[in-house]
């Protein structure tokens, strides 16, 4: 039957625009069925007017497809394989459209491409592989299989180019002035729409990446902050060392800290010296985004990617002023160009094999602390240390954790997390928040070690939160705008002990006060560090310095030491 069917379609021949008209009724119908789901809910059709507008939607996307296609389809030796292409990369966003309510915009291409295999094989499902196959494998295949024949002659060629060009405008043009009202409106309440469009989308935001890309690399590397400078440390003052936790995935409302009915927190709640912000917001929904804005200087509202790739970013700052660096990954995405210039430590590539024994080659996040105990002993001075953890990345969050926090059950034990029950996803991820509370814990316990050598700190921020099905939609990265709280509201946790407060003359109640009240974002992190170690310069705006409000004011003595000599006085 199949050969058959094979053999029919092998000897049909249709000329390159009747093959550009097939390929743009597939993607008007079964290659646009998630598209198709979208505007069944969104347009009404409660009136004459509104029903003719939804008819005309059909033929409104097919012409301008044809018109899309057109250019690449009039390619002789390469229409059949670009098209065979996009028929493959449609059938996986179809997948994860459907499945997890994803957009493909720019910022998914670009978690696409900056992720590493660990990550990619967590999303393989037999699910994912029948989409492929029966949305994009074989679509392929007849394409492929087909044969075009010539128009019969350069005028022909012609005539059949510009009428296909030409009717489709009109058919556009009619459309748009009749229904002009309708489609503003659907387009302006419904922006998502055009995240989903196969295969507009994921072309449009490939170019976009690439272009970006490109941007970045062409333009030429600046130096921030090049005034930066740190006032002498006072006679006996201790070095300090502060260890930030960036978390992957976590989400505020899930944090008992924050009012969450569960012990996700039980470690963490046991010490009187925690402080939990209740209320701070993440500069986007995805690593590729907030990691680098967190350590810029830029706001989420002016940031932009290509800029921060190419200027200095906090650490750079810091290094600068005399702060020893080091930055530990155990990320599959990486750092994302933030700790290109630092001290870093690849941990999963150190290959400990009792924390870095899960299938596919990641570690538990406790590799961060692997003989951490010996890098700090070789910092001289101040020190910051970063530890970037693979966190409650999904869908597989239930690799993330170790059997004995295996404490909320049931669990949802596979990557088809939109197939668990809310009760045993919700488990799964909760789980992974309890492993990380406890690896905070023993970040807190191995800084006690040296409470008698530094003053010593810890600060804890998660990068994005996470949707967990609701209102259909699972993991992360839509779009800002469009992004429910899940997404956007991040826990902020920092344990300060005593002596790290009087170091740096933070009034510990007033900061109490204004984490349980006040809202924050990750743009206060960057000058909140810089004030943290007492930076001079420029770039440092104290409005956005979460401690400025709770630090007493320094000594004029400390600035005027500071003033005459800026060079000699990083310490």
């Amino acid at each position: 039957m199949g050969n058959c069917v094979f053999h029919r379609l092998a000897s049909l021949r249709l000329n390159a625009v009747q093959l550009t008209w097939l390929a743009a009724a597939f993607f008007t119908t079964i290659g646009n069925f998630v598209l198709w789901t979208t505007l069944n809910a969104v347009v009404e059709r409660n009136s004459l007017n509104s029903s003719l507008f939804y008819l005309s939607l059909p033929v409104f996307i097919f012409c301008l497809l044809n018109l899309m296609f057109t250019p690449v389809m009039a390619l002789p030796y390469v229409r059949k394989p670009l098209l065979a292409l996009a028929l493959v990369i449609s059938g996986a966003c179809t997948y994860f459209m459907y499945h997890y309510q994803v957009l493909i915009d720019r910022g998914m291409v670009q978690n696409f491409f900056e992720t590493n295999q660990a990550e990619l094989t967590s999303y393989f499902s037999i699910p994912l592989l029948l989409s492929i196959v029966l949305l994009g494998v074989v679509p392929a295949a007849v394409v492929l299989t087909l044969r075009t024949k010539p128009f019969g002659g350069p005028l022909n060629t012609l005539l059949w180019w510009l009428g296909n060009v030409l009717v489709s405008l009109a058919v556009l043009a009619v459309i748009s002035m009749t229904f002009y009202k309708d489609y503003a409106s659907l387009i302006r309440n419904n922006r998502y729409i055009m995240s989903q469009v196969l295969p507009v989308n994921f072309i449009r935001s490939t170019e976009s990446y690439f272009k970006r890309q490109y941007a970045a690399k062409t333009r030429t590397f600046e130096a921030v902050g090049e005034d930066a400078w740190r006032p002498a440390p006072a006679p006996g003052q201790r070095p300090k060392l502060l260890v930030v936790v960036v978390g992957e995935t976590a989400r505020a409302q899930n944090f008992q800290l924050n009012g969450y009915a569960r012990a996700t927190n039980p470690y963490l709640s046991a010490r009187d010296d925690i402080i939990s912000f209740q209320q701070v917001s993440s500069c986007g929904t995805a690593t590729a985004v907030s990691l680098p804005c967190m350590f810029s200087r830029m706001p989420r509202a002016q940031f932009n990617e290509v800029t921060a790739a190419t200027e200095e970013n906090l650490l750079d700052i810091l290094q600068r002023t005399g702060v020893s660096i080091l930055w530990r990954n155990n990320n599959n995405g990486g750092c994302k160009g933030v700790c290109d210039r630092v001290a870093t430590d690849d941990m999963p590539k150190l290959r400990i094999e009792a924390q870095c024994s899960n299938k596919d080659g990641t570690c538990y996040d406790d590799v961060l602390l692997s003989q951490l105990e010996n890098r700090i002993d070789a910092m001289p001075g101040d020190g910051l240390i970063v530890l970037h953890q693979l966190g409650s990345h999904g869908p597989t969050y239930f690799e993330r954790y170790p059997a004995q926090d295996k404490v909320f059950l049931p669990t949802c034990d596979s990557n088809q997390i939109q197939q668990c029950s809310n009760e045993a996803l919700t488990n799964t991820y909760d789980n992974t928040l309890l492993y990380t509370d406890r690896m905070l814990s023993q970040t807190i316990d191995l800084l006690q070690n040296y409470a008698g050598q530094r003053d010593v700190a810890m600060v804890y921020i998660s990068d994005h939160g996470e949707s967990l099905g609701e209102r259909g939609m699972y993991l992360h990265g839509t779009p800002y705008l469009l992004a429910p709280q899940q997404q956007t509201q991040v826990p902020l946790v920092m344990w300060l002990p005593e002596a790290f407060a009087q170091s740096t003359n933070l009034d510990l109640g007033c900061l109490r006060s204004n984490a349980a009240d006040k809202k924050y974002s990750q743009d206060n992190f960057y000058h909140s560090l810089l004030g943290l170690f007492d930076v001079q310069t420029s770039v440092y705006q104290e409005p956005l310095d979460l401690f400025a409000e709770c630090r007493s004011p320094r000594s004029m003595a400390a600035s005027e030491a500071g003033t005459d000599d800026a060079s000699g006085a990083a310490s």
